[in-house]
């Protein structure tokens, strides 16, 4: 969770604090609740996790389509202290490569734009991920 906690604050300084508690209510708990549900026996999604010492350094989970052979990744996340050492890129190669076994001939992630996700699309990018289609949410209270 501590890797996303930049990414949450800059969601709450873009949208301000009341439409932030409103739309995004206990981000924490949302996405244990998305990487729980990615680890569930009924669910074609693909978990790893990396440790050292017996401490989590990274995660990812990867989904792959086998109608349109197109792999996406989705929730992943290094720990704020192992982040910078280039291991989200040795992660992403690696689920790239598990893709490229198992026959699909493209791959998508989707991440946001602004800077808590910086490193994340640096990272991407290192690994060879190009043509980001700009993408905005909007929000709003009712």
């Amino acid at each position: 969770m501590a890797a996303w906690q930049p990414v949450f604050e800059s969601s709450r300084d873009i949208v301000g604090d009341d439409l932030f508690d409103l739309i995004y209510t206990d981000p924490d708990a949302r996405k244990r609740e998305q990487v729980a549900n990615a680890c569930r026996d009924d669910v074609p999604t693909q978990v790893w996790v990396a440790e050292f010492e017996d401490e989590i350094t990274e995660f990812i989970t990867f989904k792959m389509n086998n109608d349109r052979l197109v792999g996406e990744i989705g929730n992943n996340a290094v720990s704020p202290d192992f982040q910078g050492r280039g291991i989200g890129t040795q992660m992403y190669e690696f689920v790239l490569g598990k893709m490229k076994d198992a026959g699909m001939n493209g791959a998508i992630v989707e991440t946001g734009s602004d800077d808590a996700y910086a490193r994340a699309r640096q990272a991407y990018e290192k690994v060879g991920f190009s043509g980001a289609i700009p993408s905005l949410r909007y929000h709003i209270e009712l």
